[in-house]
């Protein structure tokens, strides 16, 4: 049986396609309103499984899979089709991804997975992603915040994107050096 947490999961797994159908059809009003939605499912699921003592490896795995599907998609489509993201943004929040679940694969491979926990510069990381593509939907549909904003918070983003890259690189390849 599922729990409550995985539940809210999947659904945000289901309103994923939703996004993208919407942000490539340039419905910005739905690809804000469904972004909201599964940003707030993501705070959600995480605070009701650490409350109801429902951590499973399903969400585990399933959660940050949910996360990067959704942020990776964002910046994709808002970069490619709209240019409301700068080319080099979506290249290295995506790049991060891919090393990260690349990383995850090593590390699952030589059953050391358990060992790399998230910590707050991934948590930062990925807030400034969402907040990212927030302010970039809200823009795209009430057009009243200042480029400059979006030029440091690009560059904010990216940042953090780097080098929280950087140390998880650094994390996981001396996790699997040690015996």
């Amino acid at each position: 049986m599922l729990s409550v947490p995985n539940l809210i999961t999947l659904v945000r797994v289901f309103l994923i396609p939703v996004f993208i159908m919407a942000s490539f059809y340039h419905n910005f009003k739905l690809a804000f309103a469904v972004f909201v939605m599964a940003a707030l499912s993501d705070a959600l699921d995480g605070f009701l499984a650490r409350r109801l003592n429902q951590i499973t490896k399903l969400g585990v795995i399933l959660d940050p899979v949910a996360d990067k599907a959704l942020i990776d998609s964002g910046f994709f489509l808002l970069s490619y089709f709209d240019r409301a993201i700068p080319v080099w943004l979506s290249i290295t929040v995506i790049s991060r991804d891919v090393l990260l679940l690349f990383g995850g694969w090593l590390l699952s491979a030589f059953g050391r997975l358990d060992r790399i926990r998230p910590n707050f510069l991934g948590k930062l990381t990925a807030f400034f992603q969402f907040f990212t593509l927030f302010l970039v939907l809200f823009n795209l549909n009430f057009k009243f915040i200042p480029r400059y904003i979006f030029e440091v918070l690009f560059v904010l983003t990216g940042f953090f994107t780097v080098v929280s890259a950087v140390i998880y690189t650094f994390r996981g390849i001396r996790e699997l050096s040690s015996e």
